[in-house]
């Protein structure tokens, strides 16, 4: 597996600065026990993050969802009992090596030291007393010993880092007499910090060939060298991460800026942790993303199939085309013959090119046989363009008729011997792909779905749907989110709802402006949100009315004498109402390719978005229980493993969400027959 350089690794430590300041709310070692997921909780550009250490091979935020066991082992019970609740206070590579270490403050100052290098990678956990706490592995070593309890101490280091050396000791370095027989990329990666790829990167942008000796080295090459070692630096202020794909858009390099020295197509991504889970992904997924293993790898084959059938057509092609020249020319032979020594002749006189092409087109004008194929001549090349009727044809003046048919008749049965072979792979290719179409069964789907977290959007914070327009509805949870429903969210143009009882949602229609018309079925759709959240629910009300103004008659302060407590408005003029609205809601999800969303509101809006609508109205039965009982009615009606597994990955909270207190479920429909 592709490990992270030292480059890399810089510049994912200069990415996940974002999460200084982010407490850890768990930990969990993944199943296979490859990896340690750091779930994450702070302020700042990422939402409750999952951290993703990997010793050995790398570190980034992930979105994946990973299997992790109901029950942690006892070594992870223990990491936890140290790290869960600590504050992230720093986070940095050590000498440029590939070496990450954490500093993070809980119940005493602890470092997390993670080595990204060699077959046995370490993953350790220090106290205050730099006493050991915690590690993936223990052993006594020749220059170390990594023990429970006792001091640690870190590998030996790999040399200055190559960014921040100067150029004498560059020079320095190149000109030891120990090194000046061999090639300069080999100096460069084994006495300074930062690896091969990156040597050949800064070996490329300053055009010098990797294989030069170090003894053949100028003051040049070194200013050279100590320019780009500077460019480079300047591009990781900000970084341009991206993934290089191969012709069948399979992942098979990532770099955190853009490498000149890259031959493949790049994808690009908007951070470097982006393009790690995407190649990561793709190099071992954990559970398959949407798409199954088998059928990913199917569709891997039948791109190379494409590619080997027009490799096949290609060859067929040449083979036709060049024996038809052949016979063309030998058809020809005099006339071409004639044409040739014409040019020759004309050569060894010494008449100019100007000239000979000059009677050649007059030749032509006449009509004479042996000019009239005549199309023009490349001195430089050495060729004469030849006109065959079918095709124009370039080819060597210096040469006879009969060799230049010759040359097309090998070239025909060169192309004809690729044929058989591009024919067995076509078959091969063939065989693969109905094997795996035969292997693919819902256990195997199952077991190889990859997941990816969900991405919240800002409006998930409150109870909210959409109408068939577009038109998204949203309303308060609490006092402190129907304040700020109200007075940061609404707008004049806006219609607000609210239900006719004490203990009820503010509720809006997001209009934006008043050109935008409501329906009637939207307004319904928005008291329904507003009646089914309110207190009416938990009383067991079946129908309640609920008013509606615009945006601009809703105030926030009372009349002269009057008092309005805390979240409390204040509407002017005119009410219309939705009389009787039911306490009733649909509840349903959306699928795409990495997961499911759970949508709620009216069953007409529900059922256009969701294949399966559970209605629910106020009953005896807690929201965790009607949760769970929905969720299983969802999973008992899903037909493909796929569905099943982004089900079962779902989040029972979001379920919970969307049932408004105690509630029975009174139907359930299937939308798509």
């Amino acid at each position: 597996m592709k490990q992270m350089s030292s480059l890399d690794i810089f510049a994912i430590i200069k990415e996940l600065q974002g999460i200084i300041g982010y407490r850890v709310d768990n930990v969990y070692r993944d199943s296979s026990d490859r990896f340690f997921l750091f779930k994450l909780k702070g302020m700042g550009r990422y939402k409750t993050p999952f951290l993703l250490i990997e010793p050995g091979t790398r570190i980034h935020i992930s979105e994946f969802k990973y299997d992790v066991p109901e029950r942690p082992e006892d070594k992870i019970l223990a990491l936890r009992a140290h790290l869960k609740g600590a504050i992230i206070k720093n986070i940095k590579q050590i000498d440029f090596d590939r070496l990450v270490e954490f500093e993070l403050l809980g119940k005493q100052t602890y470092k997390v030291i993670v080595e990204l290098f060699g077959t046995k990678p370490n993953f350790v956990v220090v106290g205050d007393e730099n006493k050991v706490i915690f590690a993936s592995w223990y052993r006594k070593m020749r220059h170390r010993d990594v023990l429970p309890g006792k001091e640690f101490t870190l590998p030996p280091s790999r040399g200055q880092p190559i960014l921040s050396m100067p150029a004498d000791e560059i020079k320095k370095i190149l000109s030891s007499s120990n090194n000046t027989e061999e090639e300069i990329v080999r100096v460069l990666a084994r006495n300074t910090g930062g690896g091969g790829i990156l040597m050949e990167e800064i070996l490329a942008r300053a055009i010098i060939p990797k294989t030069k000796l170090c003894s053949t080295i100028t003051e040049e090459d070194i200013e050279k060298i100590f320019s780009v070692i500077q460019e480079i630096t300047q591009e990781l202020d900000e970084l341009e991460p991206s993934v290089s794909i191969d012709s069948q858009e399979r992942p098979i390099a990532f770099q955190p800026i853009l490498f000149k020295s890259n031959p493949y197509q790049i994808k690009e991504f908007e951070s470097f942790s982006s393009a790690l889970d995407f190649f990561y992904s793709h190099e071992s997924p954990v559970i398959s993303p949407g798409l199954n293993n088998y059928q990913r790898k199917r569709e891997q084959h039948e791109k190379v199939l494409q590619s080997q059938q027009e490799i096949l057509n290609h060859h067929k092609q040449k083979q036709i085309l060049y024996k038809k020249i052949g016979d063309a020319i030998y058809l020809h032979l005099s006339d071409i013959d004639e044409l040739l020594s014409t040019i020759m002749n004309a050569r060894k006189k010494n008449v100019t090119w100007e000239k000979i092409i000059g009677k050649l087109e007059q030749a032509k004008e006449n009509n004479i046989s042996s000019a009239r194929i005549f199309e023009g001549i490349t001195p430089k090349r050495g060729t004469i363009r030849i006109n065959m009727s079918f095709d124009i044809i370039e080819v060597d003046f210096r040469q006879n008729a009969t060799e230049i048919a010759s040359n097309y008749y090998k070239r025909s049965k060169k192309a004809g011997r690729k044929v058989m072979p591009a024919e067995n792979a076509i078959l091969e290719t063939k065989s693969k792909i109905n094997s795996l179409n035969e292997n693919i069964d819902e256990q195997t789907v199952a077991d190889t779905i990859i997941l990816k977290r969900r991405k919240r959007n800002w409006y998930e914070k409150y109870h909210w749907t959409f109408s068939s327009n577009g038109f998204l509805i949203i309303g308060g949870k609490d006092i402190s989110t129907n304040d700020e429903i109200a007075k940061r969210r609404m707008k004049k143009d806006d219609f607000f709802f609210h239900a006719e009882v004490q203990g009820a949602p503010y509720t809006v229609i997001i209009r934006e402006s008043s050109d935008k018309e409501i329906s009637e079925e939207e307004l319904h759709l928005a008291a329904r949100m507003a009646a089914s959240f309110s207190s009416a629910w938990k009383a067991g009300y079946t129908a309640i009315d609920v008013y509606y103004v615009l945006g601009e008659n809703v105030g926030f302060s009372a009349p002269s004498g009057e008092y309005i407590p805390k979240g409390g408005i204040m509407v002017r003029g005119k009410r219309s109402y939705v009389r009787g609205t039911v306490l009733e809601l649909a509840i349903g999800y959306q699928e795409n390719e990495f997961n499911i969303k759970v949508i709620y509101g009216s069953p007409e809006q529900v059922s256009k978005h969701s294949p399966i609508v559970v209605m629910i109205k106020p009953g005896n039965e807690s929201k965790g229980k009607i949760a769970k009982q929905i969720q299983k009615i969802f999973l008992k009606k899903v037909t493909t493993a796929e569905q099943k597994a982004k089900l079962k990955a779902l989040d029972l909270n979001e379920i919970v969400q969307a049932v408004p207190h105690n509630s029975t479920i009174f139907n359930v429909e299937n939308t798509i027959k």
